[in-house]
C-alpha cells in the first residue's frame, strides 16, 4: 500500500470530525488500484474509517496515482471524473460533498496533469 494514500485515511480517521461536512450522512468507498478500499462514514460531519469493503452509498474508483495526485492537491478530483480516470457509482452529491476533504489544486499552485 502507498504511504500517501494509508497516511490520507490515516488523517481522516484521526480527525475525527470535519467541520466541512457538517452537515453531510452517508458512506463513501474508494477502490484505489493496486492500495485497496477504504470505507468512510460521515455522519454530521463525524468521520469513521475501515478498510470494509461493504455496499457504500457512494463507490469511486480511481489509479493509485491520481487519487494520490489529488491527496497532494495536484488533481482535482471533478476534473478526473470528467476526463473518465475516475468512476463514480452511486450517490454523485455524496461524491461532490467529499470532495472538500481533498486539497484545493488552486491554493497549492500546482497544475492539473
Amino acid at each position: 500500500m502507498s504511504d500517501t494514500t494509508y497516511a490520507f485515511f490515516e488523517r481522516l480517521a484521526a480527525r475525527g470530525y470535519e467541520p466541512l461536512l457538517h452537515n453531510v450522512s452517508g458512506s463513501f468507498r474508494w477502490d484505489i488500484e493496486d492500495a485497496g478500499s477504504w470505507f468512510v462514514i460521515v455522519n454530521n460531519g463525524s468521520l469513521t474509517v475501515s478498510s470494509d469493503t461493504v455496499g457504500a452509498d457512494c463507490v469511486a474508483a480511481c489509479s493509485k496515482e491520481d487519487f494520490e495526485r489529488m491527496v497532494v492537491g495536484k488533481q482535482n478530483p471533478t476534473t478526473l471524473f470528467l476526463q473518465g480516470k475516475m468512476k463514480i457509482a452511486g450517490n454523485l452529491s455524496l461524491a461532490m460533498l467529499f470532495q472538500r476533504l481533498f486539497p484545493d489544486e488552486s491554493l497549492s499552485g500546482a497544475k492539473q496533469g
